[in-house]
């Protein structure tokens, strides 16, 4: 049977000796996790493009993934070495939230077939799908390809079926 001291007592994490980071492309360190914890708290390290390295990483990882690293916008992390995740959405990249661009452009394609508003909320709809398609090139996990390809194309059929439908109303006045 646990003594009551053993019961009270939390389990010991180990922390990095000695961890170096890097911003940019200047590398600093070796640091303990104080002084990181401690330039955070000044604001001389902020966790915006900052990466770190400590012996038993096999890649620079970000810095708040450090053990016993607390950055001000995140939860502590007492795991072990962690990969980046590289996963999508949450949906199966069924809807691209992490694409709004992509997204908006879908629905403002689909609403341009209201009349007279049509040619304006088109001309928005293909504006926001080419910036969706550009955010989905750069970062191909954020998805929303098929959504920035339907709101450029759909959205720029409409323009021209509502463009002539008003060019055939105004001739046959």
């Amino acid at each position: 049977m646990p003594s009551a001291e053993s019961k009270n007592k939390m389990p010991s994490v180990d922390f990095p000796r000695e961890i170096f980071i890097t911003h940019g492309s200047q590398q600093f360190g070796p640091y303990t996790v104080e002084e990181i914890n401690a330039k955070i708290r000044t604001g001389e390290v902020t966790g915006v493009g900052t990466f770190a390295w400590y012996q038993g990483c096999s890649q620079w990882i970000s810095l708040d993934r450090v053990p016993g690293v607390f950055m001000l916008y995140a939860p502590p992390t007492f795991g072990a070495c962690a990969q980046p995740h590289s996963q999508g959405d949450a949906t199966g990249g069924l809807i691209p939230y992490k694409n709004p661009p992509a997204l908006v452009g879908y629905y403002l394609s689909i609403f341009s077939l209201i009349p007279l508003l049509g040619i304006p909320l088109g001309i928005a709809g293909v504006i926001c799908g080419i910036f969706g398609l550009r955010r989905r090139n750069k970062n191909p996990i954020i998805k929303g390809m098929g959504h920035a390809l339907f709101a450029i194309i759909f959205g720029s059929l409409v323009i021209l079926i509502q463009a002539a439908g008003i060019f055939i109303m105004i001739r046959s006045i």
